[in-house]
């Protein structure tokens, strides 16, 4: 029985990462904030970390674009972008302790509306993985960044 439960467990621990991508992210929910507001504070923490956000990605526009195509006519998203932004300090860690963690950079936060959540915005990003001290200097400018744009995505009014 042991022997049979191992060839069945270790495969799955064997996975790569993305298959596992539930636990490489990390989400946050502002309720009640409107899309704009809370892209405005997002934009704010990013750079109230001294950091400036590249272009977004807009993926949201990406998947209703092609989605009749690939018959997936249904959105997913009402909005939704993707803000790249670096640290060079936290950058420059990441790299000496592990040159291939180039494909971690630059962070990113994700920043969405769903079809019928009135009044709620999502953030996800990933969680920059690994047990060094750049890593947890990661960790903690997303959190922060997170934190920051809860605090202030609520702000302005809410009135229509």
């Amino acid at each position: 029985m042991r022997h049979l439960l191992l060839k069945l467990i270790l495969p799955l621990a064997l996975l790569p990462s993305q298959a596992r991508a539930s636990n490489d992210i990390d989400t946050l929910s502002l309720h009640p904030a409107r899309y704009a507001d809370a892209r405005e504070a997002l934009v704010d923490a990013i750079e109230g970390e001294g950091l400036v956000p590249a272009p977004p990605s807009r993926f949201g526009e990406m998947l209703a674009r092609t989605g009749k195509d690939l018959g997936q006519p249904d959105p997913v998203y009402e909005e939704a972008e993707v803000l790249h932004f670096c640290s060079a300090p936290i950058a420059w860690q990441l790299a000496r302790a592990n040159p291939a963690n180039i494909a971690g950079c630059p962070l990113s936060m994700a920043i969405y509306t769903l079809p019928g959540e009135d009044r709620r915005v999502h953030l996800a990003w990933h969680i920059p993985q690994g047990n060094t001290p750049a890593h947890a200097a990661a960790r903690q400018l997303l959190t922060r960044i997170a934190q920051q744009t809860r605090q202030n995505a609520g702000r302005s009014s809410l009135n229509p």
